[in-house]
């Protein structure tokens, strides 16, 4: 349950810790490389497990749920909070049922979204 939201959580905190060209803080769109890290994890945790048959569908599960945290957050500010919202909702009725892998998806791509904003946060507030 914990694995998308730390990886996210690495990827929010590395703009802040690596001083790169690549990972620049000084703009709205420093997201972008930390949701690519996040994407890039998204897609190791699909492939490698092995519960569920449809890994390019639950690939696209967590793809989608990745623009869904990203696009808005680049028009509205505070766009993160409803996202975190959701993925706290979706992380308490996930184990209930069994969901289909696209579904499975969404929630791992919006912990790692939740996790990139939450370490995005934290790391601008200790550095």
């Amino acid at each position: 349950m914990a694995i998308p939201s730390i990886l996210g959580f690495v990827s929010g905190c590395l703009p802040y810790l690596v001083k790169s060209e690549y990972l620049t803080t000084e703009s709205k769109f420093s997201l972008l490389a930390p949701f690519a890290i996040a994407t890039v994890a998204c897609l190791a945790i699909c492939f490698l497990q092995g519960r569920f048959d449809a890994k390019v569908e639950m690939f696209l599960g967590s793809l989608s749920s990745i623009l869904f945290s990203l696009l808005p957050q680049l028009i509205f500010f505070v766009w993160f909070v409803p996202v975190i919202l959701i993925w706290v909702r979706e992380s308490i009725f996930v184990w209930r049922k069994a969901y289909p892998a696209f579904r499975i998806g969404v929630w791992i791509g919006l912990g790692a979204a939740s996790g990139v904003y939450m370490g995005g946060i934290f790391a601008f507030n200790v550095t």
